[in-house]
């Protein structure tokens, strides 16, 4: 990877040739491949160099409504399994589930497009997010330089943000003891258990992002 940035705790890379432009993005925390698998991640593209997102042409992978959630630890006292074995089965299981609810794409600032497209689409607008043996989620997008304007005969700079936008469904999210006639210590566990909920809700809801620059590599 070309990169990691602190901000979004992601490695990514951008590439192009001459007629797509490409984004592979790799997250290995736990909040952060959920953060991404509940709100996706929105690619802008700024032509005129600013940081502006209101003029800027945008593409958001994966676009869901389903409240998918990925432990990617190990439990507590248990020793892992390490074999290929089970990695694999792992991975399988956790991919079966993106494929199932990740199959479209949201754009904005493209003439002439639908809001949401099917990652089945005819324009050759790709994208795909899956888990590898290690349980780091590997996105990958792919769009077509015609449709943001760009064109590596001139090798155009150009101003880009990346956002994982975080889950709308836990914007805001209280978690709370629900047991009065609970004893003093189980109150206690109750409410540490719940900080932490608390926490990590608010973690998946913020979003994270960043502006960089590239320029189009010639043909």
């Amino acid at each position: 990877f070309q990169a990691h940035n602190p901000a979004t705790n992601i490695s990514y890379t951008m590439a192009n040739d001459d007629k797509n432009l490409y984004l592979i993005i790799q997250a290995t925390g736990t909040d952060d491949v959920n953060k991404i698998v509940l709100g996706g991640v929105t690619l802008t593209i700024q032509k005129a160099g600013i940081k502006d997102d209101k003029n800027g042409i945008s593409i958001t992978y994966p676009v869901t409504s389903a409240h998918m959630f990925f432990f990617l630890g190990n439990k507590k006292g248990v020793a892992p399994d390490t074999s290929a074995k089970a990695a694999d089965s792992v991975m399988e299981h956790n991919n079966k589930i993106l494929e199932k609810n990740c199959k479209i794409i949201k754009v904005a600032g493209m003439k002439d497009f639908d809001d949401n497209i099917s990652i089945y689409n005819e324009y050759g607008i790709k994208a795909a997010g899956l888990f590898d043996r290690k349980k780091a989620y590997n996105y990958e997008l792919c769009v077509p330089l015609k449709y943001v304007g760009l064109s590596t005969n001139d090798a155009a700079k150009f101003t880009y943000h990346i956002r994982l936008n975080g889950s709308h469904a836990l914007e805001g999210s209280i978690f709370i003891i629900k047991d009065p006639n609970a004893g003093q210590r189980m109150q206690e566990v109750k409410g540490q258990f719940m900080d932490a909920a608390n926490q990590q809700a608010a973690r998946l809801a913020a979003p994270t992002d960043f502006w960089a620059e590239y320029t189009l590599a010639k043909k």
